[in-house]
């Protein structure tokens, strides 16, 4: 069911709410979840371009897999631990600034956390499942918690954006030996290392 841009303000409560599985409230004005767990059958929930600030207890949607909540004002990820089910969430363009919560979600096998306002690592080394953790457009500063804070079996790591200013710091990375697409452009490291490299033509 898509209900894309229809100027909602509240979750609609539609007279098949308790059969459908897959919801879509994209570019909505909804600052609350209120009447979302009486969808008690949904795997994929699309949240994207709303108002919402906190999220609230979501421990009904037992079969939730997919989540998007790209594009709000999240502050914290409290309400997320419970859903044992979700395998691919993104939590893109919000306000947060710790992701600790979410190592109850064991299931998850991709993680969009981008365009926030991380600057520290959490420790989610038991996401055995994780392959995919997007973290560019943060302010992380260190990689130094990465052998004891992330999966070591990771595909993918994006962590262009930051703050990183030592290009020493990538050492930290020699742990994820599954690792095969890394981003770090446009961190100062990076754009350090390019000025050295290639200095100005005189």
């Amino acid at each position: 069911m898509d209900l894309s841009g229809k100027k909602l303000t509240t979750v609609p409560l539609l007279d098949d709410r308790q059969q459908i599985s897959r919801l879509v409230l994209d570019r909505n004005a909804i600052s609350k979840l209120s009447g979302i767990e009486q969808y008690v059958q949904l795997e994929t929930l699309s949240f994207s371009h709303n108002r919402l600030v906190r999220l609230g207890s979501l421990d009904a949607l037992v079969r939730l897999r997919v989540l998007n909540l790209e594009q709000n004002s999240i502050v914290d990820v409290e309400g997320l631990g419970c859903l044992d089910q979700l395998e691919w969430l993104s939590l893109a363009g919000n306000n947060l600034k710790d992701f600790a919560p979410l190592r109850a979600n064991t299931k998850l096998s991709h993680l969009d956390l981008s365009d926030n306002s991380i600057s520290s690592l959490a420790d989610i080394s038991k996401l055995k499942s994780l392959k995919a953790l997007l973290l560019h457009g943060n302010i992380l500063t260190s990689l130094r918690n990465v052998p004891t804070h992330l999966p070591a079996f990771l595909a993918v790591l994006t962590l262009a954006d930051n703050e990183i200013h030592d290009i020493m710091q990538v050492s930290f990375l020699s742990c994820l030996s599954a690792l095969t697409h890394l981003t770090l452009s446009s961190n100062p490291c990076v754009l350090m290392t390019a000025q050295n490299v290639y200095p100005p033509v005189q």
